[in-house]
C-alpha cells in the first residue's frame, strides 16, 4: 500500500514531464555558478547516455526546472536518479564534501556506459577544471558551502496536450524571472540551444 504522501508515477516512455527538484531545505547552492556549470555539464551527460529528449530547463537557486521526454529504455525515475545521485558525487568531489571511499572516478566505466568512454572522459575533464575553479575561490579547507544534497523525490506532471507544452516551456525557461534573478540570467535553455530538441506533438 502506498503511504498517503507518496506519488505514483507514471512510467511510460511516450509522456513528457515537466519535473522540479529542490535542494535539501531549499539551501541556495546554486547562487554559486561553478555549480551551475557543474549542472549543465551533467545535464547534457545524462542526457547522451539515457537518451532522452529535452524540452527546456532553468536552474534557480534552489531547484531545477526541466522538461523531459524519456525512451523506451530509460524511465523518468531512471533519469532522475541518474541526475541527482551522480551530480550530487560530482557538486560533493569539488567542494571536498565527498565520503571517504567515494571515488567517482569509477563510477561509469565499462557495463553500458562502455561506448561512450570519450564522453565520460571529457566530462570528467571539466569536473577537474571546476574543481580547480572552486578550490582557487574557496580553498582547500571551505566550511561555507555544506555538503549538497537533493530533496527526496520531485514533483512532475504529465504534459496533457500542446497547450498544455507551450504553457509548461514558457514557465520553466523563463522560471528565473518569476524568481526576481537578473534578466541576462544564464541558466536557462534560453542560452544553450544546442541542448533543446525539437517537438513533434
Amino acid at each position: 500500500m502506498l503511504h498517503r504522501n507518496s506519488q505514483k508515477r507514471d512510467y511510460t516512455s511516450n509522456n513528457i514531464y515537466f519535473i522540479v527538484t529542490k535542494t535539501f531545505k531549499n539551501f541556495p547552492y546554486f547562487k554559486e555558478p561553478i555549480f551551475c556549470e557543474l549542472l549543465i555539464e551533467e545535464l547534457k551527460l545524462c542526457k547522451e547516455l539515457k537518451k532522452f529528449k529535452l524540452y527546456g530547463f532553468c536552474i534557480i537557486y534552489d531547484h531545477l526546472n526541466l522538461m523531459v521526454h524519456p525512451n523506451d529504455k530509460f524511465n523518468i525515475s531512471k533519469i532522475m536518479q541518474f541526475l541527482k545521485r551522480h551530480f550530487s558525487r560530482d557538486v560533493n568531489y569539488i567542494t571536498n564534501n565527498a565520503n571517504e571511499g567515494d571515488i567517482r572516478e569509477c563510477r561509469l566505466r565499462g557495463g553500458d556506459y562502455e561506448e561512450f568512454s570519450n564522453t565520460v572522459k571529457i566530462y570528467n575533464e571539466k569536473v577537474e577544471k571546476l574543481k580547480v575553479c572552486f578550490i582557487q575561490k574557496y580553498g582547500n579547507n571551505q566550511i561555507k558551502i555544506p555538503k549538497f544534497k537533493w530533496q527526496k523525490s520531485y514533483h512532475d506532471h504529465i504534459i496533457r496536450n500542446i497547450k498544455d507544452f507551450e504553457n509548461h516551456r514558457h514557465y520553466t525557461i523563463y522560471n528565473f524571472q518569476k524568481h526576481n534573478l537578473p534578466e541576462d540570467w544564464k541558466y536557462t535553455s534560453l542560452n544553450y540551444d544546442e541542448m533543446i530538441d525539437g517537438i513533434e506533438l
